[in-house]
């Protein structure tokens, strides 16, 4: 199968065109190569390949970014978005978008969430992505949207890495640097290949909503002090996870989801727990 990747270049990207380069014709664009915000470029691109599905990873990611410049936010995820979709519609190619699971971020529920939510997005990059989701199935009902945790990869992997929670335990246990983590909040992490290597069972689902990542039922904190006793005994870290860890309080937020939707087409995800013990279990 021909698969054009958008982002390439990306932390996700970089991981998706390698895993399925292996095994299919994949035309990796990083974002200089394609400018999803050119219409034309997009068109040319995509006529040019004539893919039989397109996975648009490309974004701007960085929701203090996109807080602090909605508009830009708004060109490259929603306008740019709706670029590569009508592209997609154009040559008939299944479309693939990745959004996210910020778009729960203005709700209040306690309960993990399922596709079918009314969202109140509260930041900037939720909405973004809620209104790209919105406008491509619009488009292209039979499209699919992944909305993804916060995702990690090993401290090791040779790869892109991004700012993600087993870094961020690293250097402030290097800076002898406590974290205060709120016992408020829960979100699923997702160990990025757990992504990759489930992603291209994505282009054959029915066109919709699907929550794709790990489960989470405990808080930020209590994530954050299971990754530092996983670093810890592993050898990335010596100081103490109860030290580097600390407790605080902060309002009330939940990004956590249900896979009760995805797992119907035999596709699950471990909880974000698990993820990270047998991430770095096996990185040793």
């Amino acid at each position: 199968m021909k698969i054009l990747i958008t982002g390439a270049n990306g932390f996700v990207g970089c991981r998706v065109a390698r895993f399925l380069g292996m095994s299919h014709q994949v035309v990796a664009l990083s974002s200089k190569e394609l400018d999803i915000t050119d219409i034309d470029s997009v068109f040319s691109v995509v006529m040019e390949h004539l893919p039989k599905a397109i996975i648009h990873l490309a974004a701007l990611s960085d929701p203090a970014y996109c807080q602090q410049h909605p508009e830009d936010s708004k060109i490259v995820n929603v306008e740019g978005t709706m670029n590569v979709a009508r592209a997609a519609a154009a040559v008939g190619a299944k479309m693939i978008f990745a959004s996210s699971d910020q778009v729960y971020g203005g709700l209040q529920s306690e309960e993990a969430h399922i596709e079918t939510d009314v969202q109140e997005p509260a930041g900037v990059y939720g909405q973004h992505k809620l209104a790209a989701e919105t406008a491509m199935l619009a488009l292209l009902p039979n499209a699919v949207a992944l909305r993804l945790t916060w995702m990690y990869d090993i401290p090791a992997s040779p790869l892109r890495q991004n700012e993600s929670i087993l870094l961020r335990l690293i250097n402030a246990a290097k800076e002898q640097r406590p974290l205060h983590l709120s016992t408020q909040e829960t979100r699923g992490v997702t160990h990025v290949w757990e992504v990759v290597r489930r992603i291209e069972g994505t282009i054959g689902l029915p066109g919709g909503v699907y929550n794709f990542g790990t489960t989470n039922e405990v808080s930020t904190f209590d994530t954050y002090r299971a990754a530092a006793q996983f670093l810890m005994t592993t050898g990335f870290i010596e100081m103490n996870p109860h030290e580097l860890v600390q407790a605080t309080d902060s309002p009330q937020r939940n990004l956590s989801f249900s896979l009760a939707k995805l797992e119907r087409f035999g596709l699950t995800f471990p909880n974000s727990i698990s993820g990270l013990r047998t991430a770095l279990l096996h990185s040793v």
